[in-house]
């Protein structure tokens, strides 16, 4: 996991030299974190309208129901926000840039852009998710912090081992060594497929906890439904990091 963090703090720094564009870019990534485990919120609003809704009262059902819609919405007009901002961001960022690079790396600062702002936001959401589930219930998210620990270090591991892997592949193509594509791609490919069946295994793992819990009645219908979207949101953001890490290596190797 040291070796994630060190990886994309290193590239954070070399991809954005000024502190104000570093101070800029952290905040989108907070933003997006917060615009994507926003969605937990509607999720507990939803079911509280669901399962109770034969006991609200129907201007108070209203009121929540409006409150759905636009909070939704407004999740929706951010993300989309955030997102194209972030392109400007990168662009500023790389002209203020005093060093001379080629067309060929700066395509693959780009790309490394990207990844290290994907990876970093799941990573915060990752985070963020996990406050929830203390919040909930302490017991599930102590066995959820355990598996994501697990995860990220196993992630770790495949990711410094496709570092090594793409930088001989780059020491190959100066000397002009042919390697078929199909060992290139299937590499990363098979690297990344790796940590997501990782995480798909934790997540079956703690699915069983959740409804343990449910069982005996130490979590509420409404809370282990929330739980259980927050535990969808964050394998999906494992099995993301776990691509994205390799595509990283990869546009990180090229472009130095």
């Amino acid at each position: 996991m040291k070796v994630i963090l060190w990886h994309l703090r290193k590239s954070l720094i070399d991809l954005f030299p000024t502190k104000r564009f570093r101070l800029i870019l952290i905040g989108l990534i907070l933003i997006a974190a917060f615009i994507s485990v926003s969605e937990l919120i509607v999720a507990k609003l939803f079911t509280k309208i669901i399962l109770d809704e034969g006991e609200i009262d129907k201007s108070k059902l209203a009121i929540f129901i409006t409150f759905f819609f636009l909070f939704y919405g407004f999740t929706r007009v951010g993300q989309f926000a955030q997102r194209i901002y972030r392109v400007r961001i990168f662009d500023r960022a790389f002209k203020a840039n005093e060093t001379e690079i080629t067309n060929g790396k700066n395509n693959w600062r780009w790309t490394q852009a990207f990844e290290l702002t994907n990876i970093s936001s799941m990573l915060t959401q990752i985070s963020v998710i996990l406050v929830f589930f203390f919040y909930f219930n302490w017991i599930f998210a102590l066995l959820d912090l355990l598996m994501i620990v697990i995860v990220l270090e196993v992630l770790g591991r495949i990711f410094g081992k496709q570092v090594d892997i793409q930088r001989s592949f780059v020491k190959a193509q100066k000397e002009k060594i042919q390697i078929d594509n199909v060992i290139r791609v299937s590499t990363r490919i098979k690297s990344g497929e790796i940590g997501t069946l990782l995480a798909g295994f934790a997540s079956i793992l703690l699915l069983g906890v959740l409804f343990y819990l449910n069982y005996l009645g130490e979590i509420n219908a409404s809370n282990t439904v929330v739980l259980f979207f927050g535990l969808r949101m964050q394998t999906s953001n494992l099995s993301s990091i776990s691509t994205g890490l390799m595509r990283f290596a990869r546009a990180k190797t090229h472009g130095e």
